[in-house]
């Protein structure tokens, strides 16, 4: 094996260690979570069982629905749980090839990764949740009442969670092109009218409902943690 070959064989090495780590995490963070499987889908249920009232309702179409319902939100929650580990072995695997600065950069971004994705799924299941929620209970006519499913339910909120943790990385995104150099905070600065634009087509893309009101409040996070992302990258300046 020659000098140039042997550096890529054991980086490639050193990437299948860090991913056979990373999901070791996860299927034990997935282990820990199944046994509070229950308590996770009754979290989830909240926000709609509050909108419900009285006539609160929930149905499982198949004898397994709830079963396979429980194993998906171990494994969500195991994702959520296993982070930190998971972005601590990312962290392991570049940080031998970074300068000082850079590794300050690595590990920051690490922690607020993970901070900012928590964060985005809190804020969808205490905010957005239950005004969305009754809106659309509100929708019904007097003469017909709902009956939810489990499964049906845990995959709507689940989608809308990942697309709110997703939406809370923008002023990590921000502050990373800017340190990077890939973009100035003049030109993001310039940008701020079509951002408020584009902060509405990603809502309208990403949330799995068509209602203005669920698309305006993650379309207003995505320009305030914009112009959150241009006041930190400023003072870094």
């Amino acid at each position: 094996m020659d000098e140039t070959t042997y550096p890529i064989v054991k980086h490639l090495g050193d990437l299948r260690k860090t991913v056979v780590r990373a999901l070791l995490g996860v299927v034990v963070g997935m282990m820990v979570c199944f046994y509070f499987a229950d308590v996770i889908l009754l979290w989830l249920r909240k926000p709609m069982e509050k909108a419900l009232g009285a006539s609160n309702s929930f149905v499982v179409l198949s004898p397994h629905e709830y079963f396979f319902t429980e194993m998906k939100a171990a494994l969500i929650a195991g994702i959520f749980l296993s982070s930190p580990w998971i972005m601590y072995q990312l962290w392991l695997f570049v940080a031998p090839g970074l300068y000082r600065g850079e590794k300050k950069l690595a590990a920051m971004f690490t922690v607020s990764t993970v901070f900012f994705f928590v964060a985005g799924a809190l804020f969808a299941h205490e905010i957005v949740f239950p005004p969305m929620f009754h809106f659309f209970i509100g929708t019904l006519p007097p003469d017909v009442h709902g009956s939810y499913s489990i499964g049906i339910l845990f995959g709507f909120a689940t989608n809308l969670l990942l697309a709110f943790g997703l939406v809370f990385e923008t002023p990590v995104v921000v502050f990373l092109l800017v340190s990077m150099g890939v973009v100035d905070v003049k030109n993001l600065t310039k940008w701020r009218r079509y951002v408020i634009v584009i902060a509405f087509i990603i809502s309208a893309i990403l949330t799995p409902t068509p209602d203005p009101m669920t698309q305006t409040m993650m379309a207003l996070p995505i320009i305030l943690l914009y112009e959150l992302g241009l006041w930190v990258a400023k003072l870094k300046i």
